[in-house]
């Protein structure tokens, strides 16, 4: 392993590990980490309800229920996110609970590195992992998002909704249950929104231009597992979130 390091736009230094890709260090105004280590970590508030010093809440729908939890002991910190079996519509998500702080059009760049520790397992169950506008019923509603995605199966897409136009195209990278991906969404300009997997872009060049301004442009992180009705299962596990951008 050795640690690199670049410019990007706006002159934030970033620094890298030039064998995984995770970015392990930025000089930029703002900046956000979370690894989800300690026992805080372990039991995530329900929405409505946070907790001071807890960055994070939960969204469970379903009366089985599904769970985001903390992972007990797990090595680095790890919350996951998990369906189950039980015919319903079900929701597991992590996020901020709809504060939303993250700015499009700031050069932002968010990181998470992600786990698909059951894979979506019929079409309509989904895994997500990247930014949205306000918790609705469903991530394909939401107002705006810029996030992978899986559906029914391992295969990443990465998507976008400016609330205008929508992009969703194959990666091409499918992740298996022992998979571990670095998944980063580099909106460092706005224009030409790019989507890396463990280093690799993904994303044509712009194929995705994010146009939202304004409090559209202003996202939350926001990873978890959804499904509309039916059987299906499927569980996410996030080891970390990150994010950097200008003020």
């Amino acid at each position: 392993m050795g640690t690199k390091s670049k410019y990007g736009p706006g002159r934030v230094l970033t620094y890298f590990d030039d064998v995984t890709f995770e970015t392990t260090g930025r000089l930029a105004p703002l900046v956000y980490n979370d690894d989800f280590l300690g026992a805080g970590r372990l039991v995530v508030p329900a929405a409505g309800s946070a907790e001071s010093g807890m960055d994070w809440v939960k969204k469970i729908v379903g009366a089985a229920p599904p769970t985001v939890a903390g992972v007990a002991s797990a090595v680095g910190g790890q919350v996951a996110c998990a369906l189950t079996a039980t015919s319903e519509k079900q929701d597991a998500v992590l996020y901020w609970g709809d504060q939303k702080a993250l700015d499009i059009t700031k050069g932002l760049v968010f990181e998470t590195r992600i786990r698909l520790s059951v894979l979506p397992s019929a079409a309509g169950v989904q895994a997500v992992a990247g930014l949205c506008s306000d918790w609705i019923d469903g991530p394909d509603n939401n107002t705006c998002y810029a996030q992978f995605q899986a559906n029914g199966s391992g295969l990443l897409y990465f998507r976008a909704y400016d609330g205008v136009t929508a992009t969703s195209v194959s990666t091409g990278v499918t992740l298996t249950t022992a998979d571990w991906a670095i998944l980063r969404i580099d909106a460092s300009d706005a224009t030409n929104v790019r989507f890396f997997v463990n280093g690799k872009q993904v994303s044509a060049e712009n194929a995705v231009n994010f146009a939202a301004t304004g409090t559209l442009a202003v996202l939350q992180p926001y990873n978890g597992v959804y499904k509309p009705s039916g059987t299906g299962v499927g569980s996410i596990v996030t080891d970390y979130v990150r994010a950097w951008q200008n003020r």
